[in-house]
């Protein structure tokens, strides 16, 4: 009988014990990290552009240009936090890609100036 106790709660305990173990190799998810690549990336891919907001088009969406091209924005107004933003000033925005029935959208979740 105390073999079978003995047994049984090591056995719970080894049962109960986390996983430690992950894959950490390479994924076939990668940023997008110029504006083309964003415009063509799938949904939910992960995005920081650096370059500049050149156009407000109003609702929270801005144009963004790279050396790449242009591609829409949406930014949030609490992002902006007393950020003060023209076309010259040049930005890193990290988010994400949408795919919505309207089409491709990048939801910027944090921006930052960069220092020139």
């Amino acid at each position: 009988m105390k073999k079978t106790l003995t047994g049984s709660i090591i056995l719970s305990a080894v049962l109960t014990m986390p996983a430690m173990a992950a894959y950490n190799g390479p994924s076939v998810a990668r940023n997008a990290s110029s504006a083309a690549d964003a415009a063509n990336a799938k949904d939910d891919t992960p995005v920081e552009l650096t370059g500049y907001l050149v156009q407000n088009l109003g609702d929270e969406k801005y144009l963004f240009r790279d050396a790449s091209g242009d591609v829409e924005v949406e930014i949030d107004n609490a992002l902006w936090r007393e950020m003060d933003v023209s076309s010259d000033t040049k930005v890193t925005l990290i988010g994400e890609v949408d795919d919505e029935w309207q089409g491709i959208e990048i939801e910027i979740d944090s921006m930052r100036l960069v220092s020139q």
